[in-house]
């Protein structure tokens, strides 16, 4: 794995980070490929089951390199745009929660890697930006998406107008799940992040992919698809092992079978 992303699998929590710090973790077409690659490994190991995505330093991503980046008209910059819709499309079917572990600014297509995480765990110092329109750009990497699905109207006004909100109004406009202190920050991520992975991966992935389809289902058709998944994961030994666990006062330990 390239160094500009690090990749490490802490018992079953996979840390992926951006290690540009002295760009602030600019998107480059070096680390967009390594993410990309990154976030595949992540979905193939077993062993993985949750995924926390963060940054080197002070910074979550300040997005695209500009010092980097070819002119949008190019050929290469078309290949890019192409991999950074990978990533997101990654983030977003990846059969494993991922946590955007916000550690500072997180700005331009930065910001859309968070918003396309599952659960947003934000310092507070955090600060967020859809800067796209001061550049004479539109919003991309799936931030028209889910903005207004994290937000409703309300994230108009942050693409409009590209200004810089804090952790705390990311959060009462519902960008983020939750703020925390910078200084216990690190250790409640990976105390978050350890938890999460104690449950039973197959259903995490049931779970995200029933609410991802839920978005673009009614409530009819939702329905038999939850029970369908519901009747599948009943036969696994993962649910064996859940209830189990409950009738003898213990903690289960899934296998992912």
């Amino acid at each position: 794995m390239s160094e500009v992303v690090l990749s490490e699998r802490q018992g079953h929590v996979r840390w992926i980070t951006l290690n540009r710090p002295e760009r602030k973790n600019a998107l480059d077409g070096e680390t967009i490929v390594a993410l990309s690659a990154a976030i595949t490994e992540g979905a193939h190991d077993e062993k993985t089951r949750a995924v926390v995505l963060t940054g080197a330093g002070n910074a979550f991503s300040s997005g695209a390199d500009l010092r980097a980046t070819s002119a949008p008209q190019s050929q290469s910059s078309k290949n890019l745009f192409e991999v950074v819709n990978e990533v997101i499309l990654g983030l977003w079917n990846l059969p494993k929660p991922v946590i955007a572990a916000v550690n500072g600014v997180a700005a331009g297509v930065g910001c859309s890697l968070a918003l396309a995480s599952d659960i947003r765990l934000v310092s507070s110092t955090a600060r967020f930006s859809l800067i796209f329109v001061q550049r004479g750009l539109t919003i991309d990497g799936g931030a028209s998406y889910f903005l207004p699905r994290l937000a409703g109207m309300r994230g108009m006004e942050m693409a409009l107008t590209g200004d810089v909100i804090d952790a705390d109004e990311a959060c009462r406009l519902g960008l983020v799940n939750r703020v925390i202190p910078a200084e216990t920050f690190p250790a409640q991520v990976t105390e978050y992040a350890e938890r999460l992975a104690k449950n039973a991966p197959l259903a995490l992935a049931a779970i995200k992919a029933s609410v991802h389809k839920a978005l673009e289902s009614s409530l009819g058709e939702i329905l038999p698809y939850e029970m369908a998944e519901q009747r599948r994961l009943t036969r696994t030994e993962d649910t064996r092992e859940g209830i189990a666990a409950f009738l003898e006062k213990r903690e289960p330990v899934y296998k992912g079978k």
